[in-house]
């Protein structure tokens, strides 16, 4: 572990940006759409990621997710440390943009995302993503229960194989697991099953039958049919479940629509708790009718059905970060209070860290624990979600806060920052947002500032730096 890996780990971060550069090569010049960017995300707490649109919010979940389109866009610089390990080294030997970098020709290297995706395979399992469109996410080919089973067996198949074994063991000495089940709490059972099997396979289904918003009885329900369903192996289909074990290397799985089956008729044991699993998923995240959502395509759907079906596909994996990239784009205001209260629950029940990306600061008000504002590549300021709302630092928080109508005041106007978000491939000198800044001073547009700590903050901006350059002032 690099000692930058070993820092954050100690400070509880989970994710820790630096001076990540990412670049777009387009017929017209080369965007920097990253500049420089500093960021930490603490674990377990929801990060709010606010600005206009072109600040580089999406473009640097892309980058985390390793999602940049390649051929027109790669990390230039920087490291993003995620476990002890730097993803931008491993992402930046994926491909090589067309482009040139100085003298340096830049070109496209197309058999090497296969070798670097395995290399990246653990990392890329703890990492979630929920895009803004589930319609274009989701595909409207195949079932819902299809594209559920195509992430969990590619992701999942060790977990899935623990738990045929575990359940297995569990029907051998049925009386004793009935009676847990009649005299104990769920919390209870959790504890009874990590003490003989471990924190894994039936443990972790469990864990989310606990975590559902239902009663204690219905609970207990879902946990004896998750025995029910369960098909009891023969001594040499458990030996050879447990030699898959060893041997799993996340194979590519695409069930067949036409072949549908309910679960009871299903044969494969492993695919069978994965279909299990998908239907308990959908009830977790509050489906409504989950049994004939399963079986449904997109397209009959709501946006809100599809949405939360996508929180499902990103939770399904056991994610440490979940990445929700404007998660309430075109919803209407229930349904998105709804989706809203989904991952805040997800937060608090399965400590999962959300990175949130929006522009709607009534929403970040609601969710944020911490919130990062960016401006053309750049995070100008990050801290407590409260000191942002009642003391903004930096003159374009400030100006976002302005933006929003306030039901309390009437005015002729609304207010509105002059000016607009500046051309990625011509940017300004010195700060990004001088041009366009009320409080602007002559080293603004000569010398970019540094980030410095200021009333529990940490900001960029030329207000907060005493003493530095006060000949330009």
């Amino acid at each position: 572990m690099s000692v930058a890996a070993g820092k954050a780990v100690e400070r509880g971060n989970v994710l820790s940006i630096r001076d990540l550069e990412v670049d777009f090569f387009t017929a017209r010049g080369r965007a920097h759409a990253v500049r420089g960017l500093n960021l930490d995300v603490v674990r377990g707490e929801i990060l709010g990621v606010v600005g206009e649109s072109g600040s580089g919010k999406s473009v640097t979940a892309l980058t985390v997710m390793d999602l940049l389109p390649p051929g027109t866009g790669g990390i230039i610089s920087g490291s993003i440390d995620f476990g002890g390990k730097d993803l931008a080294t491993v992402y930046s030997s994926k491909y090589r943009v067309a482009g040139r970098k100085g003298k340096q020709k830049l070109r496209i290297k197309p058999f090497a995302a296969r070798r670097v995706e395995k290399i990246m395979g653990r990392s890329r399992k703890r990492i979630s993503m929920i895009f803004q469109d589930p319609m274009a996410s989701l595909d409207p080919l195949y079932q819902v229960d299809s594209q559920l089973l195509e992430s969990i067996m590619y992701n999942n198949e060790a977990f899935m194989i623990g738990k045929c074994l575990e359940k297995n063991i569990i029907i051998d000495s049925q009386s004793e697991f009935t009676s847990v089940l009649q005299d104990k709490s769920t919390a209870d059972i959790l504890t009874w099953l990590s003490g003989r099997f471990g924190e894994a396979g039936f443990h972790r289904e469990v864990f989310f039958i606990h975590n559902m918003s239902i009663s204690e009885s219905e609970k207990k329900i879902k946990i004896r049919r998750a025995i029910d369903f369960t098909k009891r192996l023969s001594s040499s289909e458990r030996v050879r479940l447990k030699s898959r074990l060893s041997s799993r290397t996340g194979r590519f799985f695409r069930p067949n629509n036409r072949k549908r089956l309910p679960i009871n008729r299903i044969h494969d044991p492993v695919v069978r708790e994965a279909m299990l699993f998908s239907l308990e998923l959908l009830e977790f995240v509050g489906m409504p009718n989950a049994e004939n959502v399963l079986t449904s395509y997109p397209h009959e759907l709501s946006g809100g059905m599809k949405q939360r079906v996508m929180v499902a596909l990103a939770v399904a994996n056991d994610p440490e970060i979940l990445i929700a990239d404007e998660p309430t784009t075109a919803l209407d205001v229930t349904t998105q209070y709804q989706v809203l209260y989904l991952l805040k629950s997800i937060n608090r029940k399965l400590g999962t860290t959300i990175i949130f990306i929006t522009h709607d600061l009534g929403v970040m008000a609601a969710m944020a624990d911490r919130i990062a504002v960016m401006y053309a590549g750049r995070v100008v300021e990050v801290g407590p979600a409260g000191r942002f709302f009642n003391d903004p630092l930096h003159p374009y928080t400030s100006g976002l806060l302005r933006s929003v109508p306030q039901y309390d005041e009437r005015v002729k106007k609304l207010y509105n920052i002059p000016g607009q978000v500046p051309d990625l491939r011509r940017l300004p000198t010195g700060c990004a947002f001088h041009p366009r800044c009320d409080k602007v001073m002559g080293i603004c547009s000569e010398k970019l500032p540094r980030a410095t700590d200021f009333r529990e903050r940490r900001v960029e901006c030329w207000l907060y730096l005493e003493g530095e350059d006060d000949g330009d002032r």
